[in-house]
């Protein structure tokens, strides 16, 4: 599977990978993962510096609709984006702004900041 996920209990931490081809189909595998995970309220890194295939619009809107439906949705924990270049860039900053409203949301060029940031975010509550 082009996205992996791995959750760190103790810490309330989820990293997701994105490498290679990754469809629409692949995201809404992983999407339903975090949904069935319990793990919402967690901070999240998603990485997404390496896919070779950019999210769609439409795409976009429709992960964050499914998102935004979820049960315990109003409890999602701050997200962090890794990006590797300008088209990316543009589309994370375009989901980030979709839910911007919903949680703590940003996008970085680099592991660490991103790292650094969300340390400094609380942890989230269910």
């Amino acid at each position: 599977m082009p996205i992996h996920i791995d959750f760190f209990h103790p810490n309330r931490l989820a990293i997701i990978v994105a490498r290679g081809e990754v469809t629409m189909t692949d995201v809404g595998e992983a999407a339903r993962t975090m949904l069935e995970s319990n793990a919402l309220h967690y901070r999240k890194i998603v990485d997404v510096s390496s896919p070779s295939t950019p999210m769609k619009n439409e795409s976009l809107e429709k992960l964050a609709a499914m998102m935004r439906s979820a049960p315990n949705a109003t409890k999602r924990g701050p997200l962090a984006i890794i990006v590797g270049d300008d088209d990316k860039a543009g589309r994370a900053e375009e989901f980030a702004a979709l839910t911007a409203s919903e949680r703590p949301v940003k996008v970085f060029r680099s592991l660490h900041e991103a790292r650094r940031w969300l340390e400094q975010q609380p942890l989230g509550q269910l």
